[in-house]
Formats: structure tokens, C-alpha cells, sequence
């Protein structure tokens, strides 16, 4: 062989063997430790070629639809969901150790782990399971038929990836695993319970703000109780005004109607009434300004003018009485 082609021979198995990881999780995880010597499996280890071997909070895990206890023979549909920030394609690798069977959709991207020996194309398994391809978004629906006997406790062994796309495991591949337990048959309060519940790891504030109902009821409550406050004292107060201004005005012509008017009042004492009056509407509308000016409530400066109003009509009606020819009832 020449020489150039020896070389071409060995820059190919380099580049075999470097792309051989990033082939290997393409199309699911290894069920064994990825070589870290502890002897556990990657579903309890997690995802260790990636990100340099440590796991990440960013990485949210979700599994909905875990029962409390499991009965004998019963099917439970869970739907597993990996989250982060950056990332959008995900993997999986989730075991139980061989207690119970899991089942799944074609169209899922799920397989049997791939050290099961098992076809690729199943839909069923007595293994571990995991993603057949990255996915996007990273979510799977699958159901997990308990055993046939009560074996104990069950513990569910999870591992979750979110990759970057550049199709190598680097610093900018994120993992994190979970793991939970469903309780057996024998614990019978348990079992009596069949609700399900949802089991995550990961920062959960990241991805998903779950609205407390009974804060936005209330919140809906006093929102409703502040608009019915609000428009209840805009009528009460307008209905008020309305019936003064209307009262003042049938007053005003009668008056005129009838020649009558204020009674007399002597100009010593008329004068000191006006002044004060005209100083408390000219108060008034300076302070109604000031909190108009200012960007408050109707609630404070509609109030200050139509009072410096009143305070205005105050000094007219002293005035008038003022300029009243005294009746005898005066003069005695």
C-alpha cells in the first residue's frame, strides 16, 4: 500500500473512532457506565461523556402521570419531557431494572436501551427504554405495565440529554437524571390511591410558573370588588352633585320668579363672610389643581372644585345678602 493511502487509512480510523460516541448516542445511550468504572448504569450515572462529566440544573425533567402505588398488572401512561434554556434536541435513558414492561406508540421515537438486544423497531420491552433518535421537542408518552406480582417497591432510574446539535458529546451537551419510586400493592393505603402526580428535577423556574387558582381568584375578586367600589362612588358622588346643582338652580328661579331672595345681611358682617368664603374657593381650586396637576384620583380633586364651586356661590349668596334692602324684622 503507498504511503498516501496509509495515511488516508489512518485519518479515517481517527475520524471513525472520534465520531463513534456521537454515532453511538445518535441512536440511543449505552445501557452500561460509559466507561467510568463505578459499574452502575448510564440511567443512574446519567449522560458522563457530556459536558465533562457533570450534570446540570438547567436540564429540567418532567415525568406526569406517575401513580403513588402500582397495582398488579395495571397499565400506567406517563409522558416524559426534557427542557433547557439554549438546547432543543433531546435523549433519554429510563429503566426500572427489568420490573415491569413498558409499551409505546410507533410513531414515539422510543426503543428498547440498546444493550438489550433487542430490534430497534419493538414497541414493547421487559428492559430499560430510550429515545431512538434526538427529538424536538424532547417529550415521549409511554406506558408501563406494572408486573404481574407484587415485587416491592418499584424505583425508576432516569437519565436526560440535551444536545446542542454538533452531533459530538462537548461542554454544550447538558444532562441531569431523576429517579422516584412507586410504592407496591402491599402498602394498601398507598395503593388505595391511585392519583397521579408529577415528579421533575432540574431548576423547574426556568421553563414553567405554575399560576396558584385560588391567588387569581382572588385576585379576580379584589379587581371586582375595586371596579364596583370605583364606579358605585363615581355614581353615588354624581347623582349627589346633580341633584345639588339642580336644587341650587330651582331655587335661583323661584327667587327670580317670585322677587324673593337671601335675606339681609348687614354689609359689617357680609364682608369678613365673603372674605373668608372667596379665601376657601380660591384654596380649594388651588388644591384641586395641585392633585390634578399631580396625576391622583377623581376621588380627591373633583371633590376640591366642586367644593371651591360651593365656597364660590357661598360668596355670591353673601352678596346678594348684602345688597338686600333691610325689612323691618332687620331694622328692629
Amino acid at each position: 500500500m503507498s504511503r498516501p493511502s496509509i495515511r488516508l487509512a489512518v485519518v479515517l480510523t481517527l475520524v471513525l473512532l472520534l465520531a463513534a460516541p456521537a454515532l453511538a448516542w445518535h441512536k440511543g445511550p449505552p445501557s452500561d457506565d460509559n466507561g467510568d468504572g463505578t459499574g452502575d448504569t448510564t440511567a443512574k450515572v446519567g449522560c458522563t461523556c457530556h459536558n465533562n462529566g457533570n450534570p446540570s440544573a438547567d436540564i429540567l425533567i418532567k415525568v406526569t402521570g406517575v401513580p403513588h402505588a402500582y397495582q398488579t398488572s395495571t397499565d400506567y401512561t406517563m409522558t416524559l419531557t426534557l427542557s433547557h434554556p439554549d438546547n432543543s434536541d433531546g435523549g433519554f435513558i429510563l429503566t426500572t431494572q427489568g420490573n415491569g414492561t413498558f409499551s409505546w406508540d410507533a410513531g414515539q421515537l422510543i426503543r428498547p436501551e440498546k444493550d438489550s438486544n433487542e430490534p430497534a423497531e419493538s414497541t414493547s420491552t421487559t428492559s430499560g427504554i430510550s429515545q431512538s433518535d434526538p427529538t424536538n421537542p424532547a417529550e415521549w408518552t409511554f406506558t408501563w405495565t406494572s408486573p404481574d406480582t407484587d415485587v416491592g417497591d418499584v424505583i425508576f432510574w432516569l437519565a436526560g440529554n440535551m444536545v446542542d446539535g454538533g452531533g459530538a458529546p462537548d461542554t454544550t451537551d447538558y444532562w441531569n437524571t431523576l429517579s422516584f419510586v412507586i410504592s407496591s400493592p402491599s402498602e394498601t393505603s398507598a395503593a388505595a390511591d391511585q392519583s397521579t402526580r408529577v415528579i421533575s428535577e432540574g431548576d423547574y423556574s426556568l421553563f414553567e410558573v405554575h399560576d396558584d387558582s385560588a391567588a387569581i381568584e382572588q385576585a379576580r375578586q379584589d379587581e371586582l370588588s375595586e371596579n364596583v367600589m370605583v364606579s358605585g362612588s363615581s355614581w353615588f358622588f354624581t347623582t349627589l352633585v346633580a341633584l345639588i346643582v339642580g336644587g341650587v338652580l330651582q331655587r335661583e328661579i323661584l327667587e327670580r320668579k317670585h322677587g324673593t331672595g337671601p335675606s339681609h345681611l348687614d354689609r359689617q358682617l357680609a364682608y369678613p363672610e365673603g372674605l373668608r368664603r372667596g379665601l376657601l374657593s380660591v384654596g380649594l381650586a388651588i388644591l384641586g389643581l395641585y392633585w390634578l396637576d399631580g396625576g391622583e384620583g377623581a376621588h380627591l380633586w373633583a371633590p376640591a372644585f366642586f367644593c371651591s364651586a360651593w365656597a364660590a356661590y357661598g360668596v355670591y349668596r353673601t352678596v346678594l345678602s348684602a345688597r338686600t334692602p333691610p325689612s323691618v324684622k332687620d331694622i328692629m
